[in-house]
């Protein structure tokens, strides 16, 4: 089994036709109910959800992009090493973005595959809908991937 779990991230992770993209394998919620009552002990910097939480939410892109933060960055490097995930998923994550939801803000890293849609998509501040993955928290701040998204276009 401990083969296949790397295999089956590295689906979800990964860039995937719309008609391959597991869609029901993500929960409908906020960010806040995704977020609340995850047990986390107030003494851990580090903490990771080896289940793997799969959440789908409409949210809105800030505009502000950057390189992902250094903390993160280790959170991502000891999140892989603690799932016995590959070395080369810690590359996967370069560059962060930031969503609202409900006047809370987030800043989630972006997988390397998405960067280039993601700035087409959405060049500026707009809503999108997010797949996410909740990797755990750093320092109590959740952490979640973007697994796939779709910008949501006024009518």
């Amino acid at each position: 089994m401990k083969s296949i779990l790397p295999f089956l991230l590295a689906l979800a992770l990964s860039t995937a036709v719309a008609n391959d993209f597991d869609h029901g394998s993500y929960q409908t919620a906020t960010l806040a109910d995704a977020t609340s009552n995850l047990g986390i002990d107030p003494r851990a910097d580090y903490w990771f959800d080896a289940s793997h939480p799969k959440y789908r939410t409409r949210a809105r892109f800030t505009g502000r992009t950057r390189q992902i933060d250094p903390g993160v960055h280790d959170f991502v490097s000891r999140w892989v090493k603690a799932m016995g995930h590959p070395v080369e998923f810690v590359q996967m994550f370069r560059v962060e973005v930031e969503i609202e939801q409900a006047g809370a803000k987030y800043w989630m890293p972006l997988q390397e595959s998405l960067v280039e849609p993601w700035e087409i998509d959405m060049s500026g501040p707009g809503d999108a809908d997010l797949s996410l993955l909740l990797m755990g928290a750093y320092d109590h701040v959740p952490v979640f991937t973007i697994a796939s998204f779709s910008a949501v276009r006024p009518n």
